[in-house]
C-alpha cells in the first residue's frame, strides 16, 4: 500500500492518479491491511513498547486517513456522481473500521498499561498521545458492554451517512437554484441590474451562455450572491436572491423537498443524543466538550450571553443608524433583512467615503499573495516559493497553485491553493490536510496543506481582484495552513492541528487576520489596477476607520449561530422518543427563542439557516461553534502584544508565537501554549477593543 505513488513521503502526491476505481481499491486494501495490523498488535506476545504497539497503529491512521481524506477533498472541490459514489460506497466500511478500532477492548487495555509505563516527564509527547488515545477509546465506547457497543457502532455509521447526505443536499440545492434575467427584444435586461459590479455581470453572462440563456444567470455562489445582495439597487432582485438563499435545502426551496435537510437534521440530533446517553453523558453538548477547552455547556451559554449583553447595545445602535439612513436618504420605510447589506454599504460609503468594490481595484490576487508571503516571512522567518512545474500535471483543477515553504534553507512543507469558485465546489473557505509531518526512521515527512477559497473566477486570464473582506479570508485560511505547516512535532497524532482542542484551532487563523488591517501589510499587498500604486495613508485611514463598521451586528450574528448550536445539543432531552417532524419543529422553536433574546434584526420565518448550517451538521463544529468567539478572545489577546511594535520587535514576537503555539501542535494543552506565549490567562478586553465595542 505504502508503495502507491500517492503515498510518497517526499515529493508531491498526484491527485490525477486517484480515479474512482483506484480510490475504491486503495480504501479496501488499506482497511484490510489495517485490520491485519490490529490483529497482530492485539495478539502480539512479549513486552509492549512504543515501537511495537503505537507506531504500527499510527501507520494505519496515516494510510487510511490519507486516502479517505483525498477522496473527501475531491468530493468537496471537484464534485461529480463518480466521486460521490466512491464516498457513499465506502463510507460504511471506513466508519465501521474506525468504530471497531476505537471500541477494541483489548487495544484499550494495552494502551492503558503502556501509558502507566511511559513517563509524562521523560516522554511528554508519547504520554500525551496515549492519554488522548485512551480518552478517545472511552468516548467511543471501548468500555461498554457488547450490545451497547454494537448499538453505538450502528449509530456512528448512520451519523456519518447523514452528514454526507446533508452536505450533498446543500451543494445540490445551491447549484440548482438560479435567477435568470432575460433580455427583451431590444437586447436589454427585463429587470434592472443597476449597482451590480461589472465583474459579477460578466460572470453571470458567461454562465448564461453556458446554459444557452439569452441574458444573465445569477447563482447562489458567494462571488455572485454577496455582491448582488450588497450592491444591487433593484430591491425585488435582492429579495429574490435573499429568499432563495435562505430557503436552501428546505421543503420550501425552489426545488421543493428534493434536497430538503429538515428531517436529516432531526435524525442527526436524535442519534447524537442517543450516543451521548450510551456513554453516560446527559446530552451531546457534554460529550462534545469532553475534548475541548470549555468546562461545561452551561459555561459556554454563560460566555455567549455575556458577550451578547455587551454587544447588543452596539448592534441596536448600528441598526438604528441604518434605519435612519434609509428613511432619510434611500426612502425605504420598512427596512427588511434583504435591504440591510445594501443599506450598510451605502451608509459606509457615505460615512467613510469608501466603497468595497472600488477598493477591489487595489487588491490583485498576485500582489496579495506576494505581500502575504512577505508578511509571513517577516513574522515567522519562512520563505514561500511557487512550484510551477507540477500544478497542471498532478492536480484536480488547472487553476490550483502549489507553493513550497522553506525555513532555514530546508523545505518544511507544501500547500495547494484552490482559490476560485466553481459549480462543483462547495461554498465557503477551509483548510484540509493532505499529509502531516511525521518522523520516519530519522527522516522527516514534510506536511502538505490544502487551502480553499471561493473567489470569483478569472475572466479572460486576467488577474483576479479581491475585496478587502476576501483578503481577510485569505489571511485567515493561511493562518490555519501555517498551524499545519510550521509544526515541529514528529508524531502524527499531535502534529500540526492534530490533537489541538477544537475551540483553539481558530487561534492562529484569527490571529493572522489582524495583519490584513495594518498599514505596512496593506502597502505590501496592494497595487491599483490603473495607477499601479499601493494604498496610501489617506485610504488606509478610511479602511481602518470603517474596520469596525457594524461590528456589533456581526458579533450578534455569530453569537446567534453559536448559542443556537449549543442549545440544540443541550436542551432537546428526550428527542429520541419523538418523530423527526417534531424534533425539527423543536429545533426551529429553539432558533426562535435565541433570536428573540439575542438578535436585533428580525428574520422572516422562511429564513431556515439550520438547513444549510454545514459547520455543525457535517463539518465537525457540533456544540463547538462557540469556538470562533472563544478563539477570537485568544487571538485578539495574542495580537495585542504586536500592536505598536517595530519590525524587529514584531519579528521577535513572531518567533515566540511560532515556537509556543504554531510549532507545538497538539503536544500540550492549548491553554498551556497560550500561557507560554502570553505569560498569563486569557482576557477578553483586547477583543472588545479591536471590535470597537468599548463605549457608546
Amino acid at each position: 500500500m505504502s508503495q502507491h505513488a500517492f503515498f510518497c513521503k517526499e515529493g508531491l502526491p498526484n491527485y490525477k492518479l486517484l480515479s474512482p476505481a483506484s480510490i475504491n481499491l486503495l480504501i479496501s486494501k488499506s482497511i484490510d491491511e489495517g485490520r491485519k495490523t490490529l490483529r497482530e498488535v492485539c495478539t502480539g506476545e512479549g513486552p509492549r513498547d512504543w515501537e511495537n504497539t503505537i507506531k504500527p497503529i499510527s501507520e494505519i491512521h496515516e494510510t487510511i486517513n490519507r486516502i479517505w481524506g483525498a477522496a473527501n477533498h475531491l468530493c468537496s472541490v471537484a464534485d461529480n456522481p463518480e466521486i460521490r459514489d466512491v464516498i457513499n460506497k465506502n463510507l460504511e466500511q471506513v466508519s465501521s473500521f474506525w468504530t471497531d478500532f476505537s471500541q477494541n477492548k483489548t487495544l484499550y487495555k494495552i494502551f492503558a498499561n503502556l501509558r502507566r509505563g511511559i513517563s509524562k516527564t521523560t516522554h511528554p509527547h508519547q504520554h500525551k498521545i496515549l492519554c488522548d488515545y485512551i480518552r478517545d477509546f472511552e468516548l467511543a465506547g471501548a468500555n461498554l458492554e457488547d450490545d451497547a457497543q454494537l448499538n453505538f457502532k450502528k449509530n456512528t455509521i448512520e451519523l456519518n451517512r447523514l452528514a454526507q447526505k446533508f452536505s450533498e443536499n446543500l451543494l445540490d440545492s445551491t447549484k440548482e437554484t438560479v435567477i435568470t434575467v432575460a433580455l427583451n427584444k431590444d437586447k436589454k435586461p427585463i429587470k434592472s441590474l443597476e449597482g451590480i459590479p461589472k465583474h459579477v455581470l460578466e460572470l453571470s453572462k458567461k454562465e448564461a451562455k453556458r446554459r444557452n440563456v439569452d441574458g444573465y444567470v445569477f447563482s447562489l455562489q458567494p462571488p455572485i450572491y454577496s455582491p448582488i445582495i450588497e450592491y444591487s439597487s433593484n430591491r425585488s432582485l435582492r429579495f429574490d436572491m435573499f429568499c432563495k438563499y435562505a430557503r436552501r435545502s428546505s421543503d420550501i426551496a425552489e426545488e421543493g423537498s428534493l434536497f430538503d435537510n429538515s428531517l436529516i437534521i432531526a435524525k442527526i440530533l436524535k442519534l447524537r443524543y442517543h450516543q451521548a446517553k450510551i456513554l453516560g453523558f446527559s446530552n451531546p453538548a457534554e460529550l462534545s466538550l469532553a475534548t475541548k477547552m470549555a468546562d461545561s455547556p452551561e459555561n459556554v451559554v454563560i460566555f455567549l450571553k455575556e458577550l451578547a449583553a455587551k454587544a447588543k447595545p452596539f448592534a441596536q445602535k448600528e441598526l438604528d443608524k441604518i434605519n435612519h439612513y434609509s428613511n432619510q436618504i434611500e426612502s425605504i420605510r420598512n427596512v427588511e433583512p434583504w435591504d440591510i447589506p445594501f443599506l450598510s454599504e451605502k451608509l459606509k460609503k457615505s460615512k467613510f467615503a469608501i466603497d468595497n468594490e472600488e477598493l477591489r481595484n487595489y487588491f490583485p490576487l498576485s500582489k496579495v499573495l506576494s505581500g502575504l508571503f512577505e508578511t509571513v516571512k517577516d513574522l515567522f522567518g519562512c520563505e514561500i516559493n511557487r512550484e510551477q512545474e507540477y500544478s497542471a500535471e498532478i492536480l484536480w483543477e488547472d487553476s490550483v497553485q502549489i507553493f513550497k515553504v522553506v525555513s532555514e534553507g530546508q523545505t518544511t512543507g507544501y500547500f495547494f491553493f484552490d482559490l476560485f469558485s466553481r459549480e462543483e465546489k462547495r461554498g465557503g473557505a477551509w483548510m484540509d490536510e493532505c499529509r502531516s509531518r511525521i518522523k520516519h526512521d530519522n527522516e522527516v515527512q514534510t506536511p502538505i496543506a490544502l487551502m480553499n477559497c471561493n473567489f470569483s473566477q478569472p475572466i479572460a486570464h486576467e488577474d483576479v481582484y479581491l475585496t478587502h473582506d476576501e483578503v481577510v479570508t485569505l489571511f485567515h485560511e493561511f493562518g490555519h495552513g501555517l498551524h499545519h505547516l510550521l509544526t515541529e512535532i514528529d508524531y502524527l497524532e499531535i502534529s500540526g492541528i492534530s490533537g489541538v482542542e477544537w475551540d483553539a484551532v481558530e487561534l492562529p487563523s484569527q490571529f493572522l487576520e489582524n495583519f490584513a488591517w495594518e498599514y505596512e501589510t496593506l502597502k505590501k499587498i496592494s497595487k491599483h489596477r490603473d495607477t499601479g500604486l499601493p494604498i496610501n495613508k489617506e485610504i488606509f485611514g478610511k479602511i481602518y476607520a470603517a474596520k469596525n463598521f457594524n461590528s456589533g451586528l456581526q458579533m450578534i450574528r455569530q453569537i446567534e449561530f453559536a448559542l443556537f448550536d449549543i442549545l440544540i445539543h443541550k436542551d432537546l432531552d428526550g428527542c429520541e422518543l419523538l418523530d423527526d417532524n417534531q424534533v425539527y419543529k423543536k429545533v426551529l422553536e429553539i432558533l426562535e427563542i435565541v433570536r428573540r433574546e439575542i438578535s436585533v434584526i428580525k428574520q422572516p420565518s422562511f429564513v431556515l439557516f439550520p438547513n444549510s448550517f454545514s459547520h455543525i451538521f457535517d463539518g465537525g463544529y457540533a456544540a463547538g461553534y462557540y469556538s470562533y468567539k472563544w478563539a477570537e478572545v485568544l487571538s485578539s489577546d495574542c495580537y495585542a502584544r504586536f500592536e505598536g511594535k517595530n519590525d524587529r520587535e514584531k519579528s521577535k514576537l513572531g518567533d515566540s508565537f511560532k515556537k509556543e503555539i504554531l510549532s507545538k501542535g497538539g503536544s500540550r494543552e492549548a491553554i498551556a501554549s497560550f500561557r507560554a506565549f502570553m505569560g498569563r490567562e486569557p482576557r477578553p478586553d483586547a477583543m472588545f477593543k479591536h471590535l470597537g465595542l468599548v463605549s457608546l
